[in-house]
């Protein structure tokens, strides 16, 4: 079910890092002035609603100054992965101050280090999860 549109700045990441070719070959793909990324799932954590995927659809749309996006809740999201390592990268968005999609301006990173600095550590978190007999996963 696709909601409302909401403003993009009110969009909560859920990741820290957009890779750099990606948001390129996003860029490529614009038809007109601005950037209309269609629908994007989201999922609420803790009254606020975080993107599950889409970042770098968002973040060019930003960049080409669309207002408003569509979105849908992301119903698969808490079948499909562990919502422990969402909520561990939200608190690691939120600790570098990543609250919006424009502060993901500054963090458009190259191949390498999207792999190490996103891909590694978001593995690693899982990894850990998976290991936690607390209920991680």
């Amino acid at each position: 079910m696709i909601d409302d549109a909401v403003p993009v700045a009110e969009l909560r990441p859920s990741q820290c890092y957009l890779n750099a070719p990606k948001v390129a070959a996003v860029v490529d793909r614009i038809e007109g002035a601005v950037f209309d990324p269609g629908p994007l799932p989201v999922y609420e954590f803790d009254g606020q609603r975080y993107l599950t995927d889409g970042h770098t659809r968002a973040f060019v749309a930003y960049l080409t100054g669309c207002d408003r996006i569509a979105v849908y809740e992301d119903e698969q999201v808490a079948a499909e992965y562990d919502l422990s390592v969402y909520r561990a990268c939200i608190q690691w968005c939120e600790r570098e101050g990543i609250e919006g999609v424009p502060d993901l301006a500054g963090r458009v990173v190259g191949p390498a280090t999207f792999q190490t600095e996103w891909i590694d550590r978001c593995r690693e978190l899982a990894d850990d999860s998976d290991s936690d007999p607390a209920g991680g996963g």
